[in-house]
């Protein structure tokens, strides 16, 4: 038996109560593992030990703060989880109950099964904070209806779930404002689910109308198309979508089969020509010469590579073949915008491979402003690579994601700081003073201190950056100032007066 809306909904307020405290539980504030070692060898009443005090006291509220509302976020995932658990039992019960009125047949036991998952349900979705529609009693009155809860006690955005009767409905509530997820800031709750785009829609009816990517994708007539095919409920494969019949009827009817189908047929009997020499053993090379379909493959391969290399992705041959076949099917060789959407959607990201192409040189781009704030891409956004290099592919401007990088190294930092990291300015720049007097006091390479380092970036703390006098002040208790010639040279004149003020000197 499918599974109903309810149940589907439900689902989906699972995962993204899943998603949201797995995204959580990566913002649990850190401190550096030896701070209560720099309290204890700190002198008494110095600056430096109320500086690692004042950090140890941060840290610990931050954490309090954190395992709040991370107790919110698993209190929410328990509750969607039982809540989805009984909504998968339900489902067959109310199949029976329905069945038992259509036969006029009163099953007590049955009624009293379900109004228990129901409660189950009612109980699962009040602790998740989602919003329920509650699902009819059917075979007599065995009990009340669950009640739809009030205002979740977490004081977020519920989700919003609706019970089937006899066929699915998605109800869709008006959006609500959603702010950016913050450390020290509420649980964040994402917006309500949008409609489909067509990729999506694709992907779930490709069984149903076949193969229809690349043409769909591109003209507004076949995507109004396919919105109408999955039905006024918006959701793919259920009772109201089109029938296979009914969906190439339609198509028949659009501006783009009239004007196309021709030249679609035609190229489609050379085709068949062409995988009948084939199948029948002629070289392949030879085809590409001397049948219309060949020619015509073998030119949309060639700009298929051309764009591939122009791109930076990385196809299988069989994987160009095919997209090849598709472009060229449909007469799509000489539009450059439709060949680069299907490439830009295979670019792919290994960690440590190498990419080329504009995608290349997205990715070199990203891991310099990872670097100018003390982050590695890989290492801090492995999981997200491949995404961005394909939405910058698509337009998107690569400074979104500089932004993002920059967002997760403000991270502890105060709030001046905070403020030329949102206005675009790399930590690499705001550090860069306190790098060079490090450099110059300690005698050593500037380009060898890197953001990694501990006595860098103790120049700004949670609260305040130093000023460069006390960041030279504190330089020179460094164990590294005493081998400096600057501190030798100071042993050298301190000396030198003493032996002056004894009279051993003129």
């Amino acid at each position: 038996m499918a599974e109903s809306t309810t149940t589907k909904t439900i689902e989906k307020a699972l995962n993204k109560a899943l998603r949201d405290l797995g995204n959580y539980k990566k913002q649990k504030p850190t401190i550096q593992s030896n701070i209560e070692t720099l309290i204890k060898n700190s002198e008494v009443g110095s600056t430096d030990r109320q500086k690692y005090v004042k950090m140890n006291e941060d840290y610990k509220r931050k954490l309090k703060t954190w395992q709040e509302k991370y107790d919110q976020y698993n209190s929410i995932a328990d509750g969607a989880l039982k809540a989805y658990q009984a909504s998968v039992k339900l489902d067959p019960i109310i199949k029976k109950q329905q069945d038992n009125t259509d036969l006029g047949v009163v099953d007590p036991e049955l009624n009293r099964e379900a109004n228990k998952i129901k409660r189950t349900i009612e109980e699962g979705t009040k602790k998740a904070g989602i919003e329920v529609t509650p699902a009819p009693t059917l075979g007599g009155p065995t009990g009340t209806p669950a009640q739809a809860p009030s205002t979740p006690a977490s004081g977020l955005t519920p989700a919003v779930v609706t019970s089937p009767i006899k066929k699915p409905v998605v109800k869709t509530l008006p959006k609500t404002p959603v702010k950016k997820p913050v450390v020290e800031d509420k649980p964040v709750v994402s917006k309500e689910t949008k409609a489909l785009t067509i990729d999506e829609i694709i992907d779930a009816v490709a069984n149903e109308y076949g193969s229809i990517d690349t043409i769909f994708k591109t003209d507004p007539g076949l995507q109004a198309l396919l919105r109408k095919a999955i039905g006024k409920d918006g959701v793919p494969n259920t009772d109201d979508d089109l029938t296979a019949d009914q969906f190439v009827n339609e198509l028949e009817n659009t501006s783009w089969f009239k004007t196309n189908a021709s030249a679609v047929r035609q190229r489609g009997f050379y085709k068949r020509q062409f995988d009948d020499l084939v199948k029948q053993g002629g070289n392949l090379e030879d085809l590409y010469k001397t049948t219309e379909y060949g020619r015509g493959l073998k030119f949309t391969q060639q700009v298929i590579a051309d764009e591939i290399k122009k791109v930076g992705a990385s196809l299988t041959p069989e994987e160009i073949d095919l997209i090849s076949r598709d472009i060229y099917d449909l007469g799509y060789e000489n539009q450059k915008a439709i060949v680069s959407q299907r490439i830009r959607a295979k670019i792919a990201y290994k960690p440590g491979g190498i990419v080329g192409g504009e995608a290349g040189e997205n990715l070199a781009d990203l891991k310099k402003t990872a670097k100018s704030n003390g982050l590695d891409l890989e290492k801090n956004f492995g999981s997200s690579i491949q995404g961005w290099l394909q939405k910058l592919a698509q337009g998107e401007s690569i400074e979104t994601f500089k932004q993002i990088i920059r967002s997760t190294a403000k991270l502890g930092l105060p709030e001046k700081v905070s403020s030329l990291l949102d206005q675009g300015v790399d930590l690499d720049t705001i550090y860069n003073p306190y790098k060079r007097l490090m450099a110059s006091v300690l005698e050593i390479n500037p380009e060898s201190i890197t953001l990694d380092d501990q006595v860098l970036r103790s120049a700004i703390g949670p609260d305040k950056e130093m000023s460069l006098y006390d960041y030279q002040k504190m330089l020179r208790k460094d164990n590294r100032w005493q081998f400096t010639n600057q501190a030798k040279e100071e042993v050298s004149d301190t000396a030198l007066r003493v032996l002056r003020d004894f009279g051993f000197q003129g």
